[in-house]
């Protein structure tokens, strides 16, 4: 939203605020989901579920706040407004945990082995992390998130791919006439 919208949303709001209740609301960090709109009546904000007047928009903006308020230092700490919020934040940290956790197995597996060793859950935990968290970042409306997660996840689900297409290590080979041999138990 350009500064001129963004300073014609704020005089409309001001103007159409009534005077006796004079609460102090955060425009700046709600401006990026309104735009602001012409209707028969005058100029209006589309909030993305019906348009509202300036003064219909300070409540809600109020209300969001109040609720905020209510909530504590959880929410603003979250980032969040609805207790819904809390389902999305709770999908994004367990994307992080699966996310992580491959990291811990691949060293966990390499410690055993005593060499560098990348296991078949390594890559399920980067698929399933990074989906997790390519659904987060979508919710919350982050590019770099969203393009980080969605370009992994090809990478992740090619190796996958490649392990579950490889032959089995004792399985007879293509080549004609080559033969493989199995040791005796």
């Amino acid at each position: 939203m350009g500064a001129r919208r963004a300073a014609l949303l704020a005089a409309l709001a001001l103007a159409l605020a009534p005077a006796a209740r004079a609460q102090k609301v955060d425009l700046q960090k709600r401006l990026g989901d309104v735009e602001v709109v012409r209707t028969p009546e005058g100029y209006g904000v589309d909030l993305g579920d019906g348009v509202v007047d300036g003064g219909q928009l300070l409540e809600r903006l109020y209300a969001t706040e109040r609720e905020q308020e209510l909530h504590g230092t959880l929410y603003k700490l979250l980032n969040i407004t609805t207790p819904w919020g809390f389902l999305w934040v709770t999908l994004g940290f367990a994307g992080q945990a699966l996310f992580t956790f491959r990291m811990v197995l691949q060293w966990l597996v390499s410690e055993k082995q005593k060499r560098s060793v990348v296991p078949v859950g390594f890559w399920w935990g980067s698929l399933f992390g990074g989906l997790m968290l390519l659904v987060y970042f979508c919710w919350r409306k982050d590019i770099v998130g969203i393009v980080g997660q969605s370009t992994g996840a090809f990478v992740y689900a090619r190796n996958l791919v490649l392990i579950y297409r490889r032959p089995a290590p004792n399985a007879p080979s293509a080549a004609a006439g080559e033969r493989q041999l199995t040791p005796r138990p």
